[in-house]
């Protein structure tokens, strides 16, 4: 009997041990996330589960729920920053509704399709824990949250191939509702709206600027001193109060500027940037860097609507942008306007653009009225209704 017992309590040790150091799959790992609640079945944090338990053995949760559940453990890089009283958020995994995002106070709801986005997972989960004090509206929240994502993420929140770091700058936004439904930065959260086949105007933001004003302050925020980044989070952790931005009633580039120049420097007030010198001088540098100065000047721009072989023509343009990431060149498409070298659509009205250099290329010669009007140093022009073997716009 003594000798059983040995034998017993030893392996009773071996398994007790082995529990304590197994990884569990069955249970939230998260500082935040209370409760899951995916297919009917609720699974809680680790926290309120006894590594002893046997649970595990008898769980309903299948491989695709275990690996639903991993996809949602992003939020620990928050964990210093937003300090409470433990998890507390609910996440319900919705089948039925693919697409869903909705949020509430401690509550969010997430359609399973977003889970390939990790980028929207990120975003989405990040706005659940800005929406828990209530303090922000929609937009507040989305520059805040993709300011977080730049800042303590350091991933540049790629999506579709665009970095919103180095892509997003004032030339390539676009300041309206429908323009914004259009771009590759756009939140989960307009997904319903977008759909719509005319998506109704915003009259409280111009949700175009909203991925270049949290670029902004990041960029802005990146140049600080350690310290001063420190002061800042600070505030975010405090739920400090964001100002409210209205919108642009006259769509003039004079106006937009002035628009988005006023709106960076009320938020960096608002969060702190600006208080030091550095501050104001690295608000100073980030207008530079994001054209801001001078949205509409471009080193070439390229008239290709008058040909059929446009599409080769632009991939080429494309090309060559790859060894001239300096020159910022605009290109006019039946199809709509691309920047280079970022690839991105842009909504520039024509008449407004200045260029050092201006190239048509059409197959046949477009009535004055026909062709795209922008002020250049310099104009050419060539017929041609095939692909172009030689670099013309050089």
């Amino acid at each position: 009997m003594a000798r059983a017992l040995t034998i017993f309590s030893f392996v009773l040790l071996c398994w007790v041990a082995h529990r304590a150091l197994q990884v569990r799959e069955t249970c939230i790992s998260s500082s935040f996330i209370a409760h899951v609640l995916v297919d009917g079945i609720q699974v809680d944090n680790c926290s309120a589960e006894s590594r002893l338990n046997l649970r595990t053995l008898t769980s309903p949760l299948t491989r695709e729920h275990i690996d639903q559940l991993r996809q949602l453990e992003v939020l620990e890089p928050l964990a210093t920053l937003f300090k409470g009283d433990g998890p507390s958020l609910t996440v319900e995994l919705s089948r039925r509704d693919p697409r869903a995002f909705e949020i509430a106070p401690r509550a969010l709801r997430l359609g399973l399709e977003w889970l390939s986005d990790s980028v929207q997972v990120r975003r989405a989960l990040v706005m659940a824990l800005l929406k828990r004090d209530g303090v922000y509206n929609q937009f507040q929240m989305e520059v805040l949250a993709d300011f977080l994502l730049l800042a303590v993420y350091q991933d540049g929140v790629l999506h579709d191939g665009y970095s919103l770091r180095h892509d997003v700058k004032f030339p390539t936004a676009a300041p309206s509702l429908n323009q914004y439904c259009q771009s590759p930065f756009r939140s989960l959260a307009h997904y319903r709206l977008c759909q719509l086949p005319d998506p109704p105007t915003d009259g409280e933001a111009v949700w175009g600027f909203r991925p270049l004003l949290a670029a902004a302050l990041w960029r802005a925020f990146d140049k600080l001193p350690l310290q001063e980044q420190i002061h800042v989070l600070d505030r975010v952790r405090e739920s400090v109060a964001l100002p409210v931005v209205g919108s642009v009633e006259d769509p003039g580039v004079e106006s937009l500027v002035e628009w988005f120049s006023t709106s960076l420097n009320d938020y960096a007030d608002n969060l702190g940037i600006s208080k030091s010198a550095e501050g104001q001088l690295a608000l100073k540098r980030t207008l530079k860097e994001l054209d801001v100065e001078a949205p509409t000047h471009w080193e070439l721009t390229v008239d290709v609507t008058k040909t059929p072989a446009w599409k080769e023509i632009v991939e080429q343009l494309k090309s060559r942008s790859r060894f001239r990431v300096k020159e910022r060149a605009l290109v006019f498409t039946p199809e709509g306007e691309v920047a280079l070298p970022s690839g991105l659509k842009v909504a520039w009205t024509a008449s407004d653009i200045q260029s050092q250099k201006h190239v048509m290329i059409a197959c046949q010669w477009p009535q004055a009225g026909e062709a795209v009007h922008v002020q250049a140093r310099q104009i050419y022009a060539r017929k041609s209704c095939e692909k172009l073997s030689g670099a013309f716009w050089d």
